[in-house]
């Protein structure tokens, strides 16, 4: 009690502080929205490219070249309540978002529309998840000279099984599961038929979730939004006339059609106009044929919505007096599952570590502030040692605090370990998750060093050593010790999620096997609670808590620890994609070397057409 009556004058200073700043700010922003009442606001959000979960904390901030998603999602809540804000134009120049990402994007436009804005699209050319996200906005323009590309998606496997037996690579692997296909390409000429199942009913199912989802936004049959991708590519005149898209406008042209208001579909741009007149000068026009009339809405005040949120000075929280301000605290957990003595390529690429991510654990189950915890996971997998310590930690937590769950893109094996010692499991339709199987083995290149004549010589006591070993293969023996241990792993995985899902063993075990699933077919075998995206997390944990979503504090627990050269060489990779190819068969190479594996093919997220 002594603590808070001293805390009491210094909050009270602190809020004293802030209020004048507030009223200073907002008496120059009345003052400028008061000599452009005459205008109508727009503000321009850039989509751009893939944004991290959480905002990078110290240096990797500085590093940080767009606003992460949570940002984004505060940036969207102010513009919906904003009295001052008519439209909003979404610009999505080189987006690169994964499907369940872009799901939770939908969202976002779908409250700015609840707020009563207008959500225009204006891009270059639409290539996929792309065109996704433009279906929910209330109209989609294309730049004059711009194309669609919508091919569908399509998964592209590479078997190389032969091309390693002939340079004398050695792969041998053991996969506990038919559908635990992640090293198939690598020992299989080509696919099997569980895998051929497997992936002809994902392709199907994330297909016809799309089809019907954007087929309703643009108010065709699915089957007719399908039977375009055989016109693929399209122009921008010849999507208008298909019903995909809008007008054809040069972003230099926006605020003049943005001033047409309810006669924007006679917009003629000025040059086209200036021709017009010039050919028409000598000879009577037909009154139809005339130029439209301007129309009698106001100027559009056209701004950047990082500008306007800047001068924006928003709605004024004082800090508690007595009491601080509880939490709902969001920790993302993206990228590989690997122990801290992996040795990854420059150990700059995303990863989830224990010895990283267990201190932000137990300080988030020690901080009274904080109610309830929202995990996001975006991982496909890693090492299974790494998964078990991160499930224990989880499941510590959860006995004395909410844990929420929400899978994005992908969330499975590894990330699908970590989500079911969580209270609840929410993800996207198209997630993918799943993957309950156990992967382990090695690669011997001994043929590739007789081909360099490299004569290479080893003393052992036990075969079995060989598993360390680039030179020499196991011998069978030691692969079928590798098949037992796997085995074991496998059946505690199946016991952790029996136990959390509350799935009968057999059940449990025809579900598993290593098979992937679409979120809405995981929903349907009991794999993970409800659909949704970060927003229905977020609130369920709020429920969970007894917390009112508007009075709790979003708060974002980093637990990532970067130093400056791996930032520098993240930087590279992004510029050089090339690098990160590269990175990620290395990455790969150094987990299957050193761990059992809870992982699918490929080891992070990547273009969904592409994979």
């Amino acid at each position: 009690m002594s603590f808070m009556m001293l805390r009491a004058p210094f909050v009270i200073i602190l809020n004293l502080l802030r209020l004048l700043l507030y009223m200073w700010r907002w008496l120059f922003f009345k003052l400028g929205r008061r000599l452009a009442r005459r205008h109508q606001l727009w503000v321009r959000l850039n989509m751009g490219t893939r944004r991290a979960f959480g905002p990078a904390q110290g240096l990797a901030a500085r590093f940080q070249r767009q606003e992460s998603y949570l940002q984004l999602r505060d940036d969207v809540d102010r513009l919906a309540r904003s009295p001052y804000v008519r439209g909003v134009v979404l610009v999505c120049d080189d987006f690169t978002e994964g499907a369940a990402r872009t799901a939770d994007l939908r969202e976002l436009v779908l409250q700015l529309r609840q707020a009563g804005k207008r959500v225009v699209t204006h891009t270059h050319s639409l290539t996929g998840n792309d065109f996704d996200l433009a279906c929910a906005t209330d109209e989609v323009l294309l730049t004059p000279g711009g194309r669609l590309y919508l091919f569908g998606r399509r998964f592209e496997e590479i078997f190389a099984a032969e091309l390693l037996e002939k340079v004398g690579v050695a792969a041998q692997f053991v996969h506990i599961g038919p559908f635990k296909t992640a090293a198939h390409r690598m020992i299989h000429a080509q696919s099997t038929a569980p895998q051929r199942l497997m992936m002809s009913q994902l392709l199907e199912t994330l297909e016809q979730e799309r089809l019907e989802r954007q087929a309703t936004s643009l108010e065709l049959t699915p089957e007719t939004l399908d039977a375009t991708v055989s016109h693929m590519p399209l122009d921008a005149r010849r999507a208008q006339v298909m019903g995909l898209v809008g007008p054809e406008i040069h972003r230099a042209q926006l605020v003049d059609y943005l001033e047409m208001g309810s006669q924007r579909g006679a917009f003629i741009p000025r040059p086209e106009l200036a021709k017009r007149e010039n050919e028409d000068e000598d000879e009577d026009t037909p009154q139809s044929e005339q130029p439209p009339a301007p129309a009698e809405d106001q100027p559009v005040d056209f701004r950047s919505a990082n500008d306007w949120l800047d001068s924006d000075p928003g709605r004024f929280r004082p800090t508690p007096l007595f009491r601080r301000r509880e939490r709902i605290a969001v920790m993302d957990l993206s990228g590989m599952i690997v122990m801290s003595s992996t040795e990854l390529p420059g150990q700059s690429a995303a990863s989830v570590e224990p010895s990283e991510v267990l201190p932000t654990l137990h300080a988030l189950r020690r901080d009274p502030r904080v109610r309830a915890v929202v995990l996001h996971i975006n991982s496909p997998g890693g090492s299974a040692l790494a998964s078990e310590i991160l499930w224990e930690a989880i499941e510590r937590l959860r006995r004395e605090k909410p844990v929420i769950a929400y899978c994005s893109d992908i969330a499975a094996s590894g990330g699908y370990y970590m989500a079911v010692a969580c209270d609840r499991i929410i993800c996207q339709p198209e997630t993918l998750t799943g993957s309950i199987g156990v992967i382990a083995g090695k690669l011997a290149l001994p043929g590739v060093f007789d081909n360099l004549h490299l004569h290479v010589e080893h003393r052992e006591r036990h075969p079995v050593g060989r598993f360390q070993s680039l030179t020499a293969p196991l011998p069978e023996h030691a692969l079928g010790n590798l098949q037992q241990d796997a085995r074991a792993f496998y059946r505690m995985f199946l016991r952790r999620v029996g136990q959390a899902r509350k799935l009968p063993r057999r059940q449990l075990h025809r579900y598993a096997r290593g098979r992937v699933y679409t979120g809405r077919d995981a929903l349907a075998r009991g794999l993970v609670d409800e659909l949704g995206g970060f927003n229905r997390a977020y609130q369920l944990a709020c429920e969970l808590a007894e917390l009112s979503p508007d009075l709790a504090e979003l708060h974002f627990a980093s637990h990532r620890r970067v130093s400056l050269p791996a930032l520098l060489r993240r930087q590279l990779r992004a510029e050089l994609p090339a690098l990160s190819t590269l990175d990620t068969l290395r990455t790969a190479t150094a987990l299957l070397r050193h761990e059992r594996l809870l992982a699918i093919c490929p080891l992070r997220p990547a273009d969904p057409h592409l994979s």
